[in-house]
């Protein structure tokens, strides 16, 4: 999950309809307000370590424990939070009882019910602002939509190179939209409007585009 989605998100509740506890969206929760509160920042915007609970030994207020009870919402464990951090390799311990926080982007298990969820929004964001700017009749409103390609394609190679490309890219891009959000959207400031972005990297194969024109083409026959 993009940090974007994370920031739109922290309204929701912890608890789906069914009464289970959603510890995808907690710990994408959790994760955000690690990155973006500023008690938990350090000199020039730097994660500060968390101890597990608050101690003698740090008696700042500042734990996992107080992250998830701010960030995660009533009713969250803390302990089933930090085992998802850490097993998405997010969070790793460095000693002592402390945590630190390595990565900012949550991404949930492949094929878990959680990323399963994370697909479906997704497809629901995407098709929203596509729907939004067909129904548009004055250029420059609607969504912010754009789309560029390889006209000539590329080799295999150069893909792989492509791909790192926006991956760092990607990532600087992602942070600065990230901290800007973090601006307007915390604990201090709130709105009824859930907005992000997403980005995605996209391969096209010839079945597939072969598969969509022959379905068209069938459309239109059977609507003459």
């Amino acid at each position: 999950m993009s940090m974007e989605q994370v920031q739109s998100s922290r309204n929701r509740p912890a608890f789906e309809g069914s009464g289970v506890v959603n510890y995808s969206w907690a710990s994408s929760r959790v994760l955000a307000g690690w990155n973006s509160d500023p008690s938990y920042l350090g000199p020039y915007g730097l994660v500060l370590d968390v101890p597990f609970r608050e101690s003698e030994r740090n008696s700042n207020g500042l734990s996992f424990e107080e992250l998830v009870l701010k960030y995660g919402g009533a009713g969250i464990d803390p302990q089933a939070v930090l085992d998802e951090l850490i097993k998405s390799g997010n969070v790793k311990p460095i000693g002592e009882g402390f945590y630190r926080c390595v990565t900012r982007t949550y991404i949930a298990e492949r094929l878990s019910p959680e990323n399963i969820q994370i697909f479906a929004e997704t497809m629901h964001n995407v098709i929203g602002t596509l729907a939004v700017n067909l129904k548009r009749t004055v250029p420059g409103t609607g969504l912010m939509e754009r789309k560029v390609f390889a006209d000539f394609g590329l080799r295999a190679e150069d893909l792989e190179k492509f791909n790192a490309f926006l991956r760092a890219r990607g990532r600087v891009f992602a942070d600065e939209v990230d901290n800007w959000l973090s601006d307007y959207s915390n604990a201090d400031r709130q709105g009824p409007i859930r907005t992000g972005i997403g980005l995605y990297h996209y391969i096209e194969s010839d079945e597939d585009r072969d598969a969509y024109a022959k379905s068209l083409g069938k459309g239109a026959e059977n609507g003459k």
